[in-house]
């Protein structure tokens, strides 16, 4: 019996693991690298990770700023490790700035309120057959918000401004996905925050409003961008490749 108790309470333990590391992006990111490695970043109230690592060469070219997040869609963690450590070897100081995308959780009603809108539901789509959702239609951009994704990057990029104000000379951005479009649309806003040239690999977003803006803001970018597409990277980035 006493054993019994005592894989019933590992176990929970070993669930709750997952929400734990989630909780505190900082410290999730931070059990990736040594003690020491990570810095930390203020945006606002909150901690940011960043990592730092020095050119490989006596005459540094300038500051490679890779942008990373979770999502496979854009430039993972590991991903960024492999490219900063080749850049490193070609005199680039680098800087890791992980970025955690915002989504929208779905928010989680009472049954009278799964009672009502169903019933609202239903008596809507019985008097406009428009009101049908058509198989085709974007689901994703329920959990993702681009303007507050464009924010949070923002602030997150002020405090990354101002972290290397020290950091003198050539200053390059790269980003991948969702975070080269999210970031485009950043430095719009804040030209300020504009670099001295911007690598955007496959950058795109999953709606098609926004995702066609990407066109128009490279357009009419006042600083240098490489675009690269990665071939079938997916439909979204393909339909503005061209």
């Amino acid at each position: 019996m006493k054993r019994h108790a005592l894989l019933i309470t590992f176990a929970v333990i070993v669930s709750l693991l997952p929400v734990t590391a989630h909780c505190d992006f900082f410290t999730d990111v931070s059990n990736a690298y040594l003690p020491g490695e990570v810095d930390a970043l203020m945006v606002g109230e909150d901690k940011a990770p960043v990592i730092v690592i020095e050119a490989q060469t006596p005459l540094p070219l300038g500051v490679a700023i890779v942008l990373t997040e979770p999502f496979p869609s854009s430039l993972t963690l590991a991903q960024g490790n492999s490219l900063a450590s080749m850049l490193a070897e070609k005199g680039w100081n680098v800087v890791i700035s992980p970025f955690n995308l915002s989504t929208n959780s779905p928010s989680v009603l009472t049954t009278e309120e799964q009672t009502s809108e169903a019933q609202a539901e239903s008596a809507s789509s019985s008097m406009d057959s428009e009101s049908i959702i058509h198989p085709r239609s974007d689901q994703l951009t329920q959990y993702l918000d681009f303007e507050s994704t464009t924010t949070a990057l923002t602030l997150q990029l002020s405090a990354l401004d101002n972290y290397l104000q020290d950091r003198t000379g050539y200053r390059m951005v790269i980003a991948q996905g969702m975070l080269a479009t999210a970031y485009l649309s950043a430095v719009e806003m804040q030209p300020g925050l504009q670099p001295d040239s911007f690598v955007a690999i496959s950058p795109f977003w999953p709606q098609e409003k926004t995702n066609n803006l990407v066109i128009d803001i490279i357009a009419k970018a006042s600083f240098p961008i490489l675009d690269l597409s990665l071939t079938n990277f997916n439909d979204w980035e393909a339909s503005t490749t061209m």
